[in-house]
């Protein structure tokens, strides 16, 4: 009876410690720390792009779970990136990450990101009042829902017009720093706007304005695609042209004279002349350097603004990009900065390496070592150029018919520096 007694406890004991080590955990049992900074960097009608960042103390992570709406619908993922095809236009869609490691622990979940999928795919529309750019009555130039406004701080001349610069982004998706102080990164879907347009009256803003144009960039499967809408006589809407035309002009500047201008809208031709290099199409104006200041819209620096609203992400703040010199502050800049600013805003998308003007040998950019530039050598031909209105001969020759006075005086006072 002894002996069975015996028996039957130590069966207990191995039964107890059996169970025991079964259930007990073995290697790793500490969660993976959370993914941070869950965005989109792009959305079309049927696809959206993610990316994300690795906490510093991620140790032994081996990949990521992708939560859409709730459930994984993508596992142990390798990268911190991924995209996510076959959605529905015109949809938002919630999106969280883990990280997992190889005992399968997972992770708290990563802040939470809704992306809309673009309604339509983008396209040029026939009328600029089917684009979706501005609400409400089309001549008050109001941006819609979702339209940024941008502003430059040392501008391309364009007869003295008028200029507002808009910029669309897909819902949920940012421009993206490229570690260069030049054009960021734009998702696809992006649009840009630029409207022209004279007051009728300077001195008098209520008289209203006369709109000529608005030229249109659109990002589509990563290249980009310029067009232009001509507005009508009555200001109602503006109708897809890309044949170019003349339009003439009367207003009164803020000395109260009346000026006539002959306005040239360029044709689809002349558009890929300034925006293109090496065969590729781009916007100009949008670069960091440029946008770097104060703008009229808001009182603070126009980058950190972006990064406020989150339509621009992967730099630190303003502080990490350098400023391109206001050619009309002669305060804070010198007449070698302002000299420089201006002639790379007006003339260097054209003469640089890559650009569509190739005699000369000129880089005109503002980066570009001053002995480099060839400007030196060919100083007296840009005193002609800027000076002269004949079409084969002015400089720019697109972009403007008469003589950019205040300029002028500028660059004549620069190109007689430059021989110090």
């Amino acid at each position: 009876m002894k002996l069975l007694y015996t028996t039957f406890l130590l069966a207990a004991f191995f039964i107890i410690t059996g169970c025991g080590t079964d259930d007990s955990p073995k290697g790793d049992t500490e969660d993976p720390s959370t993914p941070l900074n869950l965005m989109s960097t792009s959305a079309t009608d049927t696809s959206i792009e993610l990316t994300w960042q690795a906490a510093t103390d991620n140790v032994g992570v081996t990949g990521y779970n992708l939560y859409q709406d709730g459930s994984v619908t993508q596992s142990n993922i390798s990268a911190t990136s991924v995209s996510i095809t076959g959605l529905i236009a015109n949809t938002p869609y919630m999106f969280q990450v883990t990280a997992v490691d190889a005992a399968g622990n997972e992770s708290s979940l990563s802040n939470t990101v809704t992306v809309n999928t673009a309604a339509e795919p983008l396209e040029f529309l026939q009328n600029l009042s089917e684009m979706g750019v501005f609400a409400g009555t089309l001549s008050d130039l109001e941006p819609a829902a979702g339209v940024q406004l941008y502003e430059i701080n040392s501008t391309l001349f364009t007869d003295y017009a008028s200029k507002q610069r808009l910029v669309r982004l897909p819902e949920g998706s940012s421009m993206m720093f490229n570690n260069s102080d030049l054009l960021p990164d734009f998702p696809d879907n992006t649009l840009i706007a630029k409207t022209f347009y004279y007051n009728i009256d300077d001195r008098d803003l209520s008289l209203g304005k006369q709109i000529i144009e608005t030229r249109i960039f659109l990002k589509i499967s990563g290249a980009w695609e310029a067009s232009d809408y001509v507005w009508n006589s009555t200001q109602t809407d503006a109708t897809l042209q890309n044949n170019g035309g003349l339009v003439p002009i009367s207003y009164i500047d803020m000395e109260g004279t009346s000026q006539n201008v002959d306005y040239v809208i360029p044709s689809q031709t002349d558009c890929r002349t300034c925006h293109n290099n090496n065969g590729r199409t781009f916007p100009i104006g949008m670069k960091l350097r440029s946008m770097n200041f104060v703008p009229s819209y808001t009182n603070m620096n126009q980058i950190d603004h972006f990064k406020s609203k989150g339509i621009l992400n992967g730099l630190g703040n303003s502080g990490d990009i350098s400023v391109l010199p206001d050619w009309t502050d002669d305060v804070t800049y010198s007449i070698l900065e302002r000299g420089r600013a201006y002639i790379d805003v007006n003339c260097a998308h054209c003469h640089q390496p890559g650009g569509e003007v190739t005699n000369f040998s000129l880089d005109f950019r503002y980066e570009t070592p001053f002995a480099e530039t060839a400007i030196y050598a060919n100083r007296g031909e840009i005193e002609a150029r800027i000076q002269s209105t004949l079409p084969t001969y002015r400089m720019p020759q697109l972009g403007r018919t008469i003589v950019h006075e205040e300029a002028v005086s500028m660059l004549l006072e620069y190109l007689e520096a430059i021989e110090d």
